[in-house]
């Protein structure tokens, strides 16, 4: 399980179950503070990272005041390799002063519109590999 903290502004800290902690956090030009890593480093810190950045920041452009923001992530893997996920559960929870129906409407824009994470993941992107022809090769030439 992956839990996402909010700190301030658009950063966030991502904790695991052995208490290792990182920073989510995006670019200065776009809110952030540029001191951790981004929403795609990581599959399910990145998936709550940009759902939590979207939702904080919409609730915040509709006045609200947010007190605690955390969100609670899980993966069900398949038992064979490749092991991938299968569900992924994410509890949202949002404390401060907002309307509740500010706070479902900020979920589902992240969700359906905002979130590149949650649109990757919806949408089996082609991943192309490239291979280094020469890895490798200058030791092969020493021996």
């Amino acid at each position: 399980m992956i839990r996402i903290r909010w700190k301030k502004g658009l950063q966030f800290a991502a904790q695991d179950e052995n208490g290792h902690e990182i920073v989510v956090d995006t670019a200065i030009s776009t809110g952030g503070f540029g001191q951790g890593f981004s929403p795609m480093d990581l599959l399910l810190a990145a998936l709550a990272g940009c759902m939590s950045m979207d939702i904080v920041a919409i609730l915040g452009k509709k006045g609200a005041r947010i007190t605690e923001f955390t969100v609670d992530i899980n993966g069900i893997r398949a038992d064979n390799h490749p092991k991938r996920y299968e569900k992924i559960t994410a509890k949202i929870a949002c404390k401060g002063e907002y309307k509740h129906e500010d706070f479902v409407r900020s979920f589902e824009l992240s969700r359906d519109k905002y979130c590149s994470v949650a649109a990757t993941l919806r949408n089996n992107p082609v991943i192309e590999y490239v291979i280094d022809q020469r890895a490798g090769a200058d030791r092969a030439s020493d021996m």
